[in-house]
This record gives C-alpha cells, sequence and structure tokens, in this order.
C-alpha cells in the first residue's frame, strides 16, 4: 500500500468534486435544509406558536395513547411530563425523528460523490490514463473511497455541531436539557454514521466500477436509502425504537458490511478486469 498513492488520487479526486458547483452546492443544501433549517424550524414555531391546539381533544387522545403504549419507558415518561401537546410533538421530533434524516443525508452525500468515482473517469476519458499510472488497484480504490469519506463526513458533522447549537438555544428555555448530547446521540455520530458512509462509499465504488453511466451508478447506490425511509416511518408509528443497542447492532452489522464489501473490491485487482468492465 502506497500512502502518497492513495493521497493524490483522494486529492485529485477531491478537488475534481469542489471543482463543480453541480456536485458540492447540492450536498450543502441537503445537509443544510434536512440537518439544520427543518429542527430549528419544527424547535421555533412548535414551542413559540403552539401549532397542535392543545384544546382538541380529538387530537390529544391518539397522541397521549400513543405515548402511553411507547416501547421506552424512558421516553414515555418525559414525554408524559411535559405540558402541551406542542411540547411533546417538539421533543418526539428532535430526540428520535431527527436520527434517521441524519442517515439519510449521510447516504446521500456520500453517494453524490462516491457514484462518480470510476464512472466520472471513464466520461471524462481519463479512466485509461489513471489505469495505466504506476499505482496498484488497491490503491485506487482506497483512494477513490478516501476522496468520498472525507467530504461526506465533513458536511455530516459540521450540520451536526451547527444543528446542535442552533437547536438548543431555541429549546433550552423550555424543556431545561440539552438535545442531541445523549448515548443514542453520541453513537450514531461517532459510529453509526461513519461506518455506514464507509460502507456506502465502498459499495458505490465498486458499483461504480461496474456499471457505464453516472445515471447508472446512482440508481443502484440509491436503493440504500429505503431502509433509512422505512425507519422514519417504523419510528413515527412507534413500531421500531433506535435505542443505544439497536444502533450499536446496526453499527456492528455495517463494519461486518465493509468487510465483505472489501474482500468483493480486491477481486479488481487485475488491472485488465477493471478496464474491460468499463469498455464492454
Amino acid at each position: 500500500m502506497n500512502k502518497n498513492s492513495i493521497l493524490t488520487i483522494a486529492v485529485k479526486d477531491m478537488k475534481a468534486v469542489f471543482s463543480s458547483k453541480k456536485v458540492w452546492v447540492p450536498m450543502i443544501i441537503v445537509a443544510l435544509i434536512i440537518c439544520i433549517l427543518v429542527p430549528s424550524c419544527i424547535a421555533f414555531f412548535g414551542l413559540q406558536f403552539d401549532l397542535i391546539g392543545t384544546s382538541t381533544q380529538e387530537i390529544e387522545k391518539p397522541i397521549n395513547a400513543f405515548i402511553k403504549e411507547f416501547p421506552n419507558e424512558e421516553m414515555r415518561n418525559t414525554l408524559a411530563a411535559l405540558p402541551t401537546l406542542s411540547y411533546k410533538f417538539v421533543y418526539f421530533f428532535l430526540t428520535l425523528m431527527m436520527i434517521p434524516f441524519f442517515l439519510m443525508v449521510a447516504i446521500i452525500n456520500s453517494m453524490v460523490t462516491s457514484s462518480n468515482s470510476f464512472v466520472g473517469e471513464k466520461e471524462r476519458n481519463t479512466l485509461e490514463t489513471l489505469l495505466f499510472a504506476p499505482l496498484s488497484i488497491k490503491d485506487l480504490f482506497l483512494g477513490k473511497v478516501l476522496a468520498s469519506l472525507i467530504p461526506t463526513l465533513g458536511i455530516s458533522f459540521a450540520a451536526f455541531i451547527i444543528s446542535f447549537i442552533v437547536v438548543n438555544v431555541i429549546t433550552y428555555p423550555h424543556f431545561k436539557v440539552i438535545l442531541f448530547f445523549n448515548t443514542t446521540w453520541m453513537i450514531l455520530m461517532f459510529w453509526v454514521i461513519p461506518i455506514l458512509v464507509l460502507f456506502n462509499i465502498i459499495l458505490n465504488v465498486f458499483i461504480s466500477a461496474k456499471v457505464k453511466t453516472f445515471q447508472e451508478a446512482q440508481q443502484f447506490g440509491g436503493l440504500l436509502v429505503l431502509p433509512i425511509v422505512g425507519i422514519i416511518i417504523s419510528q413515527a408509528s412507534g413500531m421500531f425504537f433506535l435505542s443505544p443497542l439497536t444502533l450499536f447492532i446496526i453499527g456492528a452489522a455495517l463494519l461486518l458490511g465493509n468487510f465483505f464489501l472489501i474482500k468483493l473490491v480486491t477481486k479488481f485487482s487485475n488491472r485488465n478486469t477493471l478496464f474491460q468492465s468499463q469498455i464492454h
């Protein structure tokens, strides 16, 4: 493994990404809207204007019944103790519903950069030159994985920090607790998301090495968004709860998946195999 070669490929690809506004601007906008703007607006308007209407019994009864049957005892007691339905909705949304949204942003942004890895080289007519360069295919794959990993995690962590500050400035006077600063969110940000991003990047780089166009790569890579949609529905309905243990198990499963994908990638150690997969 040649570290200099890996860094050279990574720097080259990151320059290509950030030289195109069509790539990096949507990545930032998606993170800004989903991870910062949405929770900030929910927190501000939900707490300031009481949008739900606490006097409406038709709304209050099913919500209280949902809280009573919620599988997590700590969350159930916390929600039951809050004074209004608006407070309960805001606390529930920020504490639980934002988790899959952060996962979705990480997947979308990693997919944008990694799907273009090998396909982009082919479309720019630079693949042949890259394959004849004095570097191993393993180093080439690692460089392209690193080129997607750094900006994706950078945007994810930046969005989390900004959201953490803005949301808590709005909510702390009402809840008297610091949101996002608990075991669940720490496991999410420092265990699940890095491993998920790495899994998605390796998968998309592998797919990008197999398909012919950028659109094909995105179609295959976009399939990972579907489980996140399922998590959103499950969280909202109370059918499935992302506890710290559940998140840890998800991270461990993804880590095993990474090892499996790395083994698949090593099958492309033959330069001719990679070349033929792009040309034919």
